[in-house]
């Protein structure tokens, strides 16, 4: 499992803000996760509620689901952002996320 953060833009909602995308890739061969908790741990830690991404959300083998915020809503700076952002799993572990490179600046989500 690895969470992932970076900043982008959405190519299918122009003229909104650029927004910081938390990714999770399940790198399992064989084995589905859940994710039932996202949020960034800052000083009053700020869940993510988007109605485009509910959670729970189930994570096929080799596969990814992401979700975002705009980065306006979130009082840290880069690069201290990359390292904040949290993933909850159905068995309760908890997985930090590091930043997300080779990414372009625009384009689709996965999952």
């Amino acid at each position: 499992m690895r969470v992932r953060v970076h900043e982008a833009l959405l190519v299918t909602a122009p003229g909104q803000p650029p927004c910081y995308f938390l990714n999770v890739w399940n790198a399992s061969p064989e084995r589905e996760v859940t994710v039932t908790h996202t949020w960034f741990a800052t000083d009053s830690p700020l869940h993510f509620v988007n109605a485009s991404r509910p959670l729970p959300a189930r994570i096929a083998p080799r596969d990814q689901w992401e979700t975002w915020i705009p980065t306006a809503e979130l009082k840290a700076t880069t690069p201290e952002v990359y390292g904040l952002g949290r993933v909850q799993l159905a068995d309760d572990s908890v997985i930090s996320s590091v930043e997300r490179t080779n990414v372009p600046g625009a384009g689709t989500v996965p999952g």
